[in-house]
C-alpha cells in the first residue's frame, strides 16, 4: 500500500470537517459551486470593478451581468454617463444578488438582478437594475425566459422615457442600441462541422442545421463564444439548443 501523503491525524480533522458541513452532501455542494461557494446565492457580495453600465465584477473576478435591463455599449451615447452611475452606486458596496431562470449567458457571466444593502434599517435597499432603467441609464430589455421583474423594468423605461430622463433626452436612440461593431463571421474548422452556433441578443444560445431558414445568414462569431458543431448531440451537450426557426417547413430565400 502506498504511503499516504497526509498524517492520519489531519485526515481525521478532515473528515470532520466534512461531516459538520453535511457530510456528503457537504461535498456535493462544494463540487456543484466550485469557486462560488455554497451559500453564494444568500451571502453579501463585495463589488470591485464596474465594467460598463451592466456589467460589474465582485470576488474572484466573477463578472455579473445585470438582467432585464442593457446600458449603451461602449463608446455610444451615454455609456460613460451609465458606468460612472453604476459605480458611484455599487463600487465597493455589499450587494445580494438574485438569479431567474437562467443562470449565464453566452459569455459565462452570470445574470442577476443586484440589490445594494443599506445597513440602516430604517432605508430601503436599492434595486439596481430598476434604477438603472428609471434614471435613462438602460432600457429594458426581455431576456426569456426571465420574466420576475419583466413588468416592473418596462414600467421604469415608460417613465423614463415619458420624462425624458438620461438617454433618452441626450441620445438619438438608434445610435444607443446600434451595435458598435460588425459580426465577424468564421469559418467551419472541419467539412463535417457546419451546425452554427449562434448567440442572440437575448443570449439564448442555439445551433442551425444545414437548410434552416435564414442558415446561411447565420453568422458564427467566436469573438462572442459562438461555435462551429460536428453533431446535434455535441452542440446540446455544450448547452446548446435547436432553434425553433429549424422546425419551420418554409424556406427563406438566399
Amino acid at each position: 500500500m502506498p504511503k499516504l501523503p497526509y498524517s492520519r491525524p489531519v485526515i481525521m480533522a478532515v473528515l470532520a470537517f466534512v461531516a459538520a458541513a453535511g457530510g456528503y452532501g457537504g461535498y456535493q455542494v462544494v463540487q456543484e459551486y466550485g469557486r462560488y461557494g455554497a451559500d453564494f446565492e444568500t451571502r453579501l457580495h463585495v463589488v470591485g470593478q464596474v465594467v460598463d453600465g451592466d456589467t460589474l465584477v465582485i470576488e474572484n473576478g466573477i463578472r455579473v451581468r445585470l438582467l432585464g435591463v442593457d446600458a449603451p455599449e461602449t463608446g455610444a451615447c451615454y455609456s460613460e454617463e451609465a458606468k460612472k452611475w453604476l459605480s458611484a452606486l455599487v463600487l465597493g458596496k455589499e450587494i445580494l444578488l438574485e438569479k431567474d431562470q437562467t443562470p449565464k449567458d453566452g459569455f459565462d457571466r452570470l445574470l442577476r438582478y443586484v440589490v445594494v444593502r443599506n445597513e440602516n434599517p430604517d432605508v430601503d435597499d436599492v434595486f439596481v437594475n430598476s434604477e438603472l432603467v428609471r434614471g435613462g441609464f438602460a432600457e429594458s430589455m426581455y431576456t426569456k425566459p426571465n420574466r420576475r421583474y419583466l413588468s416592473q423594468l418596462q414600467a421604469d423605461e415608460r417613465e423614463a422615457q415619458s420624462e425624458e430622463a438620461g438617454m433618452w433626452g441626450k441620445c438619438d436612440m438608434k445610435s444607443v442600441t446600434a451595435e458598435p461593431e460588425r459580426e465577424q463571421a468564421s469559418d467551419p474548422f472541419s467539412k463535417e462541422c457546419v451546425i452554427k452556433g449562434n448567440i442572440d441578443k437575448s443570449y439564448s444560445k442555439n445551433y442551425f442545421l444545414p437548410g434552416c431558414p435564414n442558415y446561411k445568414r447565420v453568422i458564427v462569431d467566436t469573438r462572442k463564444g459562438e461555435k462551429w458543431f460536428c453533431t446535434e448531440k455535441e452542440a446540446q451537450e455544450d448547452g446548446w439548443q435547436k432553434s425553433p426557426a429549424c422546425n419551420n417547413i418554409w424556406q427563406t430565400a438566399d
